[in-house]
């Protein structure tokens, strides 16, 4: 794809602004980037600048009730999900009611019942008699109607806190999902462990002085003045008026407070007339409060500089102090802060473990998790990372510490992992971690056997199609906990959308989960079919389902017809891997550019790690290396001496190590042995020269 005038000016002035190397500009552009502002919060995230949690419907209504049963002395029940996101969801809730003095011991827990997806009446029950009054739904609840239902005639008031898609009809609740209808919530894909922090997040503002205080910022800036009202760190549209305008004017009937500055004298003066001590000048309110009188008043600019805030970013100065405003609301006033460092490594974790894409909130919440996980305060956590030399990347996350805490899930065990999030003694703490450990060794084996046989079924005959669209596997050896594992391989394998049940012998009801590569709307297909399942529930590529044996063929056939007939449905070609930029000079793959492809992390999910091409590449060695001699390594031609590591890719690197040149794509790290550091590539697909058009 060829740059725009316009796309080349702006990755230019990336390259001036923030000092970027070109390449790295030209990748921002191409992920989407389009003006300065868009460039500082992806390069720099804040905390700050996260979206209201107030503009999830319901927010307002949930914090109340929440509050009212930890102030009242009421039992509270949490129901949450048995997966990595549902527990650690669990645990980010228990931290803000753990903080409230005798709270964890009104609380009554039930993680998800292991033999069924979703809240089940007998849970529901329990709750009940356990004179329960307020049961909130963690990562789960949107779709239990039903369940809910018998909740409120039990005398329960219900506070469901989800991220799943909703039905038609919602439950009988406080609803606080950022998926429901007609939502203005501006960031839709939040997990579960996402909205408890929000919630939590609101729970704490409420507590602080600024909750329900309409805010006024005015200042001077060119020929007029400017105001924004600001209320729940929710921003309306800032307004111009004359810059001879009255205070009379500037509409400011129903305003608590109004912070000015740069004012005109005149116009100071009426507005302190006006306000008394609820006028300030923005400049102290920055200010801790409790030391609003003796503290020494910095400079706007040395005000920016502190809260590493790029005042050069800014075009208005309105926008300048609103963005200073809410990195005030976060420092001073409110525990929120406090509460992100304590519970950041949670969102992080159940955010990448559920496979939520890393844009926007989840980027900033994910980068700032990353960071409190090599310093968490969570035994268990600690544990596990100090095992891996203390350190933990968000690629740490998805391919070791996730998969190993998601295994008691998947073996009927989830009280193992609640346990695990809950309990704080470390010999207690130890003898969990190495009961999983057992239990992920076992997984690991039987999903090998599991895949390698159901790969090559698929890949032989058709005995696993349902039509020409996707593949629908029912075997009565694989476990329920392996469904979505197995399904979520067999889809990346076949470019194409993959459902597993388990159809375990005995059960009228059987589990399954479908998943989908890419970014194929699989659930969509599946939503118009619900009455057919006993139980139903997921994301747009992954879900999962309980169903009544007897309905299995017709699920696999009316699944299959809406797959082949939706839009991308159907086999996808499986080519190459697909790169951003094209590398023609080797001689830049230095040790510092590729330090510098960091600013890309955390990468996952639709923020995924930059891969380059490179054409007429030419191999001056190659050989095999690991068990089995399975993966390969060449050695390029050329002044940096690259190395070019291909994992499980021996036989194809062999075949073109006997031509000419190649063509490469790959990704990019930096590899030390015996005390040196050097770039290397991480070889994604190669080809004879030509072959691979990027274009």
């Amino acid at each position: 794809m060829v740059a725009s005038g316009e796309e080349r000016d702006l990755a230019a002035e990336l390259c001036s602004r923030f000092g970027l190397d070109p390449v790295i500009a030209g990748l921002l552009v191409r992920r989407g980037i389009r003006d300065l502002k868009q460039a500082e919060a992806y390069i720099n995230p804040s905390l700050a600048m996260l979206h209201s949690p107030f503009l999830i419907p319901k927010m307002h209504e949930a914090v109340a009730r929440l509050e009212r049963a930890v102030n009242s002395g009421e039992r509270i029940g949490i129901f949450a999900d048995s997966d990595l996101d549902g527990l650690s969801a669990l645990a980010v809730l228990e931290r803000l009611l753990g903080a409230s003095g005798d709270i964890p011991d009104r609380v009554i827990r039930y993680p998800v019942d292991d033999d069924d997806y979703g809240l089940s009446m007998r849970v529901v029950g329990e709750f009940g008699a356990s004179g329960v009054r307020l049961l909130v739904t963690l990562d789960s609840g949107i779709r239990d109607i039903d369940e809910i239902r018998r909740a409120r005639e039990l005398g329960m008031d219900v506070l469901v806190c989800d991220h799943h898609e909703p039905g038609d009809e919602l439950p009988d609740a406080i609803v606080v999902n950022p998926k429901t209808r007609n939502n203005p919530y501006p960031f839709r894909d939040l997990a579960g462990v996402g909205v408890a922090f929000k919630l939590c997040s609101a729970v704490l503002f409420s507590r602080g002085p600024l909750y329900k205080r309409r805010h006024a910022i005015i200042t001077r800036d060119g020929s007029g003045v400017h105001i924004l009202r600001i209320t729940d760190m929710l921003a309306e549209s800032p307004v111009s008026f004359q810059a001879r305008a009255s205070v009379d004017k500037l509409e400011l009937a129903d305003v608590d407070s109004v912070l000015h500055y740069d004012l005109d004298d005149d116009l100071r003066k009426d507005i302190q007339a006006r306000f008394g001590h609820n006028a300030d000048d923005f400049l102290n309110f920055l200010e801790p409060l409790e030391n609003n009188a003796s503290a020494q008043t910095l400079t706007l600019s040395e005000w920016c500089a502190k809260f590493s805030v790029r005042e050069d970013m800014y075009t208005r100065r309105i926008d300048l102090l609103e963005r200073l405003f809410f990195e005030a609301c976060y420092a001073k006033g409110c525990a929120i802060l406090d509460f992100a460092d304590s519970t950041l490594d949670l969102v992080a974790l159940g955010t990448i473990a559920d496979i939520m894409p890393l844009i926007d909130e989840n980027r900033a919440l994910v980068r700032y998790g990353i960071d409190a996980l090599g310093r968490t305060r969570h035994a268990g956590l600690r544990l596990l990372i100090d095992s891996n030399g203390g350190v933990c990347t968000a690629r740490d996350v998805a391919w070791r510490i996730a998969p190993f805490l998601n295994t008691p899930g998947r073996y009927g065990r989830s009280e193992l992992l609640a346990s695990f999030f809950l309990e704080s003694d470390k010999e207690a703490l130890g003898k969990i971690i190495r009961e999983i450990s057992d239990m992920n060794g076992r997984r690991k084996d039987e999903l090998s056997l599991l895949y390698a046989r159901l790969y090559e079924e698929c890949a032989r005959d058709d005995r696993h199609r349902a039509g020409g669209g996707m593949f629908f596997v029912c075997d009565p050896e694989v476990p329920d906990g392996l469904c979505g594992l197995l399904a979520n391989r067999l889809a990346d394998a076949f470019k194409m959308p993959v459902i597993v049940v388990a159809l375990t012998d005995g059960r009228d009801v059987v589990k399954g989960s479908g998943r989908a590569s890419g970014s194929f709307d699989f659930f969509s297909c599946v939503v118009p079919f619900m009455p057919l399942f006993e139980r139903a529930g997921g994301h747009p590529q992954a879900f999962g389902f309980s169903v009544r044996r007897e309905r299995i063929d017709e699920v696999r056939k009316k699944i299959g017809a809406a797959v082949e007939s939706a839009p991308r449905g159907g086999l996808t070609a499986n080519g190459p891997a697909y790169a951003e930029l094209a590398i023609e000079r080797l001689g830049r793959l230095e040790t510092e550019f590729v330090e510098s492809l960091k600013l890309f992390e955390p990468v996952g999910h639709r923020n995924e790690e930059p891969l380059f091409i490179s054409r007429g590449v030419r191999p001056s060695a190659f050989r095999t290396m690991g068990a089995g001699q399975a993966h390969g390594k060449f050695t390029i031609d050329g002044p940096a001496g690259v190395e070019a590591i291909g994992w499980g890719m021996a036989a194809e690197m062999a075949a073109a190590a006997r031509g000419a040149e190649v063509d490469l794509i790959y990704s990019l790290s930096l590899n030390e042995f015996r005390g040196v550091t050097r770039p290397r590539m991480l070889i994604k697909a190669i080809t004879q020269r030509g072959a691979v058009d990027n274009d």
